[in-house]
């Protein structure tokens, strides 16, 4: 089969590359639609630690179902979204319905070959049947939008302000899971004008260039004498995140899921006499996985003017431009 394969940092290149062979419980699924991830972009800039050239990388993934090995609910011809993760299905996290942070757990496109290829296999229960109403390009966002949903449910005890830093595919997920969540009001903090537009039109009810010589004084006013709640960090750099602490009120929560940098100094002390609550955010569930699926049938996703598609042998040309800084591309969807 064809698969657009991780060589070497900076570089992707479009070949051959073995079939899946399938296992016991397993299936094969030809991909019609394959997201790009910032967690892709993230090792393809030869940052991950987890991500080996050669790789077939991408977690985000719809298609139909081709083959399938033993018993399960969907069959040949299914159309699929792929829950890419996998726990050992015996661990206390995987009981729970947290099988997404077991310690034994495997990625598609990272510990198995992923979803920017014609075909990949998968474990037959990871597969969830699309509606009618939800298109492969759809179904390549399930996994994204999940992402947003499991961020916001990680605030479940605010509706206060919010303030979202980084406006890339995570900050927009996470803005339209907080909009539906109903937080009080919502500031999104972003340098590329294409994205604060982006931003503005699902629900931001300010955006703010960090940029500008004023924009924390602007935030701070926004929020105003109640504070911000809940800062969510979708940018993950060293001045993001000792900006959510500027910003976050005192007992406040920030909300870590951006991955630019591995390491940042803060101001600990800080954190201790305010009480402030830091936690990451990874992954979801396989519930909310489930709800991202009805979220978007039900048109609960504004797509219109921030998702585009290209061909699967473009990806190296996609990921030269989604790490542009200037990019007008914000989510791109990889068509084999």
């Amino acid at each position: 089969m064809k698969a657009l394969v991780y060589t070497a940092p900076r570089r992707l290149e479009y070949q051959e590359w073995p079939d899946p062979e399938l296992g016991a419980s397993e299936a094969l699924v030809r991909i019609r639609a394959a997201a790009v991830c910032g967690s892709d972009l993230h090792g393809w800039l030869g940052h991950s630690r987890g991500r080996v050239p050669p790789l077939v990388l991408g977690h985000e993934m719809a298609g139909e179902v081709v083959e399938v090995r033993g018993d399960g609910a969907v069959a040949a011809g299914a159309r699929v979204a792929v829950y890419p993760l996998m726990g050992c299905g015996h661990c206390a996290y995987c009981t729970s319905g947290r099988d997404y942070l077991c310690p034994s757990r495997k990625l598609l496109g990272l510990h198995i070959p992923g979803g920017f290829a014609e075909y990949v296999k998968a474990p037959i229960v990871n597969l969830d049947t699309l509606p009618p109403e939800v298109d492969f390009t759809g179904g390549a966002l399930v996994e994204s939008l999940a992402c947003g949903i499991h961020t916001a449910g990680l605030a479940s005890r605010e509706r206060g302000p919010l303030a979202i830093l980084g406006a890339g595919p995570v900050g927009l997920m996470g803005l339209t899971a907080a909009r539906q969540a109903g937080f009080s009001k919502i500031a999104v903090v972003e340098v590329n004008p294409h994205r604060v537009e982006v931003a503005r039109r699902l629900g931001a009810d300010l955006t703010v260039n960090p940029k500008a010589p004023n924009a924390l004084e602007e935030l701070q006013g926004f929020f105003g004498g109640e504070g911000c709640a809940v800062v969510l960090d979708a940018a993950g750099f060293t001045v993001t995140r000792q900006s959510a602490l500027r910003l976050v009120r005192t007992a406040g929560l920030i909300i870590l899921a951006g991955l630019g940098e591995q390491e940042t100094a803060f101001d600990c002390v800080d954190v201790i006499r305010r009480e402030i609550r830091l936690t990451g955010a990874f992954a979801y569930s396989r519930r909310e996985f489930q709800s991202a699926v009805k979220w978007i049938a039900e048109g609960r996703l504004a797509t219109a003017d921030w998702i585009s598609e290209a061909p699967l042998a473009d990806g190296q040309t996609v990921f030269e431009s989604l790490v542009d800084p200037q990019s007008t591309r914000v989510k791109v969807v990889l068509k084999p």
